[in-house]
């Protein structure tokens, strides 16, 4: 319990620093009014609320002895998504992080490829149509 709620505190100081730095950003070019600053900090911001409830009322997710292994297997899940975005591209890359997560947290497996697929859709719906990111293509040709 006090592991749990050390990494809540760890959460908010990280997004703390990351609001405050991402505040300062000075972007000369950029064409939004806003510039580069709303994005990070409402991450940031979400991160810090997320460690404060931990700190509050910390929790145990992965009790059952099955999925004790689920915490270290999401971080590597992470580091494979980052290593694989640019070969596969985000949409597949997405959809394989999304998979692996809702396995993890034991989806079953249909229902784990719909929730994969509607989230990489979405995600890049919204990061290359709406805000206009460039995203890798990869292996997909959009």
């Amino acid at each position: 319990m006090i592991a749990d709620r050390l990494l809540g505190l760890g959460f908010v100081l990280v997004g703390a620093v990351a609001a405050w730095s991402a505040w300062n950003l000075v972007v000369p070019f950029a064409a939004d009014p806003l510039g580069p600053t709303p994005f990070p900090v409402t991450v940031a911001l979400i991160l810090m609320v997320c460690g404060g409830l931990l700190v509050i009322n910390p929790t145990h997710r992965f009790e059952p002895i099955e999925r004790k292994f689920a915490p270290p297997l999401m971080v590597v899940a992470m580091l494979a998504y980052a290593l694989l975005m640019e070969p596969l591209g985000f949409m597949p890359a997405t959809a394989l992080l999304a998979l692996a997560i809702a396995l993890l947290f034991g989806a079953r497996i249909l229902f784990a490829a719909a929730v994969a697929v509607i989230t990489a859709v979405t995600l890049w719906v919204l990061f290359d149509k709406i805000l206009d990111l460039p995203l890798p293509k990869g292996i997909l040709p959009l």
